[in-house]
């Protein structure tokens, strides 16, 4: 007889969809996309981007003379808030 694994790659499946899963995802994303654009600045660029991170949130930060621009991820008990 043989097991049906359908099932159980369902289970695995939506595992790997749980919100702190997806939400670590993103943040490694993020971490890479802001090394990209970072390395392909000029050596005099007026900006520069980084990543801050603080608890349950993470910031996505432009820096640059006098602007500063932010998005802030946040993980809700039920959702990815993105601000």
């Amino acid at each position: 007889m043989e097991k049906d694994t359908s099932r159980s790659d369902l289970v695995a499946e939506r595992s790997s969809c749980a919100l702190p899963k997806v939400f670590k995802a993103l943040r490694l994303q993020v971490d890479e996309d802001v090394k990209t654009r970072n390395a392909l600045r000029p050596d005099n660029s007026p900006c520069k981007f980084s990543v801050i991170e603080n608890g349950d949130d993470f910031t996505a930060l432009l820096e640059a003379k006098d602007v500063q621009k932010s998005i802030i991820f946040s993980l809700a008990e039920h959702a990815i808030l993105v601000r």
